[in-house]
């Protein structure tokens, strides 16, 4: 009895064993033979499976193909193994424990961007998973050289010296005059930085000023690309709406005395085809109601600054002048007359000026005390120069006994001038008509600037020639204007004059001059001005086109036949008179002579023509 008895207890003892682990979910051990004997039964199931039958009546299955049961687990969470040979955690992950499969257990703490990961993995670099605070980023397989996410899962930046996706370059250096700017930019010229490939990089678009759009340097001061030699003259953009149809046109500004019209300053349209030649052509001109001789004054030389702007000097050439120490500026877009620069001068006033725009100053030559004056565009004198002593003065000069309103003597008079290529050309008025000297000759003279501020360096001072004599004659009239043609030759045209302020006509001409082996060569008397012989007035440019016209201000260019013109005459590159030639009566009216009236002419200089080469 007692045996039996205690065999029952036993085994009641061991079923409520059993069946208080199954509900807690923990398996009975292998080792407990007692409970492996008295609750274990292996029975067929229905589909063919196996299934243990327990004491307690409950049945437990295999877990299937493909995946199977540690059974030296002892632990609450069974790894699995995949088909695919992974392992994932068990439902166990996040109790804080590690065990099993996981490689950490963080419990709540578990998340994909803290050190373990929501699958109890620990968080690296690479597995696409942000470690916050301690990964910029992590693109998984996408780490790597030039991607967004290096391999070290660091953010790509500019400057690391690894090209990023949003990166033209990275050389891992913030030098920005290398072929990377600081921004991961590729160098390029305009984008302000000054690369060692680079001569110059102002950042802008602008090609006319002092960095051309090839960021090379070439273009100092105010030059245009087609003034870097010095010749310079923008185009008037007079806003006025009778100027309508004078813009983007060829044109000629020119002065003269006044005429019955009153005039003393005038834009001609020299544009379109060829009219026929040896006829008047009444060619549009434009003249502002402030161009009046009241107003203006007295002028024979002028000149335009890089950006249309108007110069006119005073002169006696026409006779005596009641204004003859002010230049005047025209203002290239209201046309307007204003005071420019009042220079130290009693009467004789001015030959000629000239504007620069490597300096971008002014020179004007004095018929009072023979000094060549420069100016800023402020009209504040710069620097002087003379020609009879070679003499430089910085600021104005201070010359006893003057201004005294007497001319200074023939032989040191300076007339033309025109910078051209680091050089200033000039003319030096030795005699005239009225006034033959078998000694002196009338001449142009050179001398070089100091550097590129345009002031005179009087050792480089150079006599370049003697101008020839007029018509097989023994004698010649001063030159009063220089140009410099598309070719690089130069032009000169005289005028005839009896006195230092008495002027005459038909005894002067244009003249070409080529520069050989260092020597300027006369090419001879390539224009033949007006249909009367020698009536060249003294003013000469060119249109700045290869095989384009030379233009030079005339008397009588056609002498009743059956006309009177007295104007301006175009005449084509290779040569010519008046049967070749365009003519422009000044004034529109073709009965009556303007003997003597006419003035000096200059023509804009477009801005992408090529530059007037270098004498060579």
């Amino acid at each position: 009895m007692g045996c039996g008895g205690d065999t029952a207890t036993t085994e009641a003892t061991t079923e409520a064993t059993a069946t208080s682990q199954a509900t807690s979910g923990v398996t009975p051990s292998s080792s407990d033979a007692s409970t492996s004997a008295a609750s274990d039964t292996a029975q067929p199931t229905g589909d063919g499976s196996n299934s243990d039958s327990n004491s307690d009546g409950t049945t437990t299955s295999d877990t299937g193909p493909g995946t199977s049961t540690d059974p030296s687990t002892t632990g609450g969470v069974s790894a699995t193994t995949t088909t695919d040979g992974s392992t994932s955690a068990g439902p166990g992950c996040g109790d804080g424990v590690v065990d099993g499969a996981e490689e950490c257990d963080d419990g709540p703490a578990n998340a994909d961007s803290a050190a373990c990961t929501a699958a109890c993995t620990v968080n690296v670099c690479g597995d696409g998973k942000l470690f916050a605070g301690t990964e910029a980023c992590d693109d998984g397989a996408d780490n790597g050289q030039g991607n967004a996410c290096n391999a070290q899962c660091e953010a790509n930046v500019c400057g690391d010296g690894d090209q990023g996706p949003d990166e033209q370059c990275d050389d891992g250096n913030m030098d920005n005059t290398d072929f990377c700017t600081e921004g991961c930019m590729a160098a390029f010229c305009g984008d302000g930085f000054l690369a060692t490939f680079e001569d110059c990089d102002d950042g802008n678009a602008i090609d006319d000023d002092d960095c051309t759009n090839a960021c090379v340097v070439g273009l100092p001061g105010s030059c245009r690309p087609s003034e870097i030699y010095g010749a310079s003259g923008g185009f008037p953009a007079f806003t006025d709406p009778a100027y309508k149809n004078f813009l983007d046109k060829k044109v000629a500004v020119m002065t003269s005395n006044q005429q019955q019209d009153g005039w003393v300053l005038h834009v001609i349209d020299i544009s379109g085809p060829p009219p026929p030649p040896n006829l008047n052509y009444n060619a549009p001109k434009y003249h502002n109601p402030a161009w009046q001789q009241n107003n203006i004054g007295r002028v024979f030389g002028l000149t335009l600054d890089s950006f249309g702007n108007i110069y006119v000097a005073p002169t006696t050439v026409f006779g005596a002048n009641q204004s003859p120490a002010t230049i005047k500026k025209i203002d290239s877009k209201t046309g307007l007359v204003s005071n420019f620069a009042t220079l130290p001068n009693n009467g004789p006033a001015f030959g000629n000026i000239n504007y620069d725009c490597v300096s971008e100053t002014i020179y004007v030559s004095s018929h009072e005390d023979g000094r060549v004056y420069q100016v800023d565009m402020a009209g504040k004198v710069v620097s002087t120069y003379r020609h009879s002593d070679k003499s430089v003065t910085i600021g104005l000069p201070n010359d006893v006994g003057e201004p005294n309103g007497v001319f200074i003597p023939l032989g040191q008079r300076v007339w033309a001038v025109q910078s051209h290529a680091g050089r200033l050309y000039y003319s030096v008025w030795a005699e005239d008509t009225g006034r033959k000297d078998v000694v002196a000759s009338n001449a142009v003279w050179s001398v070089g600037y100091k550097d590129e501020s345009g002031v005179i360096d009087p050792l480089t001072a150079k006599l370049e020639f003697l101008a020839p004599a007029y018509n097989n004659q023994n004698y010649s009239n001063p030159i009063s204007d220089i140009s410099f043609a598309a070719t690089g030759w130069m032009l000169v045209s005289q005028r005839s004059m009896f006195g230092d302020s008495q002027t005459t006509a038909h005894q002067s001409t244009t003249y070409e001059y080529q520069y050989m082996n260092g020597v300027w060569v006369l090419k001879g008397t390539t224009y033949l001005v007006g249909e009367l012989v020698g009536s060249a007035a003294g003013g000469v440019d060119h249109d700045f086109e290869m095989n384009g016209y030379v233009w030079m201000t005339g008397d009588a260019l056609d002498f009743y036949t059956p006309n009177v013109v007295y104007g301006l005459q175009g005449t084509p590159h290779g040569g010519g008179d008046i049967t070749n030639s365009t003519l422009i009566d000044l004034d529109g009216e073709i009965k009556d002579q303007d003997k003597t009236a006419m003035g000096d002419v200059e023509l804009p200089i477009p801005g992408d023509v090529p530059p007037v080469p270098e004498p060579q």
